[in-house]
């Protein structure tokens, strides 16, 4: 009896080891801050797809937000006014929802101004970013691809500048010629 109680203990132990390895590998696998962030294609709203590659040389702030976040909703204004100062430079700004509801979240962006793209949450960016535990929460992407900030709650427009203007002040990167032989 006691040997059945130690293999069953064992294996409970494994599963456990098992598990904790798992977690471990898939945070190693979730984007971090000055690595290369992941290109992923989003469905928006309005049901184009915005492919990853056309948003190569920009730089690009992921905001994850939701209708029932006052926060979130209040840096979405501040957001839409640093997107009309900046996207002539070069900035893109891509509002990920993680609301239930897409109706509802049509709705509420039918109400606004805001003209950067909208989409609802997704998987894939969750599986590449990280899941998020609070709204809004921002990814800042550089020109180059590499994830430079993380920033999760209200950042306001002057600290959103402040980390973007550098950024865009980086020159666009020219494509690669794919050498003949």
């Amino acid at each position: 009896m006691t040997f059945v109680s130690t293999c069953r203990s064992a294996a409970r132990f494994a599963a456990i080891i098992a598990a904790s390895c798992a977690t471990a590998a898939y945070a190693a696998e979730t984007a971090r801050v000055d690595r290369p962030a992941p290109e992923l294609d989003v469905r928006l709203l309005s049901g184009k797809l915005l492919k990853a590659k056309d948003l190569r040389g920009k730089v690009v702030v992921n905001v994850i937000w939701a209708t029932w976040s006052p926060a979130a909703r209040m840096e979405l204004r501040e957001v839409q006014r640093v997107y009309r100062e900046h996207r002539d430079k070069g900035l893109e700004v891509v509002a990920l929802s993680i609301d239930e509801n897409p109706g509802e979240v049509r709705e509420f962006w039918s109400k606004r101004d805001y003209s950067f793209p909208v989409a609802m949450r997704s998987d894939a960016f969750f599986d590449h970013y990280g899941r998020v535990s609070t709204t809004p929460m921002f990814y800042i992407v550089d020109r180059q691809g590499t994830l430079r900030h993380r920033v999760a709650g209200t950042i306001g427009p002057e600290k959103l500048a402040a980390l973007l203007t550098p950024l865009l002040a980086e020159p666009v990167p020219t494509a690669r010629v794919a050498k003949k032989h």
